[in-house]
């Protein structure tokens, strides 16, 4: 395979990666620093990130286009750390995924105890008002002031769906619902 040229911004994003220090030996600078190929160019590796390495001259002579056979502890932590990291991420995607269909659920309970709507029609802007309540007060509460709204009013139009928005939004500022002056009635 021919050799490809690495590039100077490449080649000191090796070196900052690896704290300007030889991953075989540990030496440092003033010391000459060159990037090796952790899979030689030779056995068909590439000029890719991952496959490079900060190497001091001796060390990088002494692999020569040989294969590693003991990885550098340094390339074994990061390996391993990148694993970690991969798997924090998987977990808390599947987190936000979970709450993401708990608060979907929740928001059509909510729906329904408004007004009996059947899942599939309802005002988009409702349903995403109805999610941002769930994500700032207990459902429980949201539920309460779905009861006071559909105990006033026999249907959910324009003005009792703002009666609704108001008693949630007292709520989560702690305004007694049950208050007359609190601008929800």
């Amino acid at each position: 395979m021919a050799r490809k040229t690495i590039s100077k911004k490449l080649r000191f994003d090796v070196f900052k990666r690896d704290s300007y220090t030889c991953q075989y030996c540990g030496n440092t600078p003033p010391i000459v620093l060159q990037v090796d190929h952790i899979h030689p160019v030779s056995k068909g590796g590439e000029n890719n990130i991952d496959n490079l390495i900060t190497s001091c001259q001796p060390c990088n002579i002494g692999k020569g286009v040989g294969l590693l056979n003991d990885i550098p502890k340094s390339l074994k932590n990061r390996a391993k750390e990148i694993a970690e990291n991969e798997l924090q991420i998987q977990q808390y995607n599947k987190i936000l995924s979970s709450r993401a269909d708990r608060i979907e659920k929740e928001a059509w309970v909510v729906i329904e105890r408004l007004e009996g709507c059947e899942v599939g029609g309802y005002d988009t802007k409702r349903i995403l008002s109805i999610k941002r309540f769930i994500g700032l007060l207990p459902i429980n509460e949201i539920l309460e002031a779905a009861d006071i709204t559909a105990s006033k009013f026999t249907y959910i139009g324009a003005k009792q769906w703002k009666y609704f928005c108001a008693v949630c939004w007292n709520k989560i500022k702690g305004v007694d619902p049950s208050d007359k002056f609190n601008g929800a009635a």
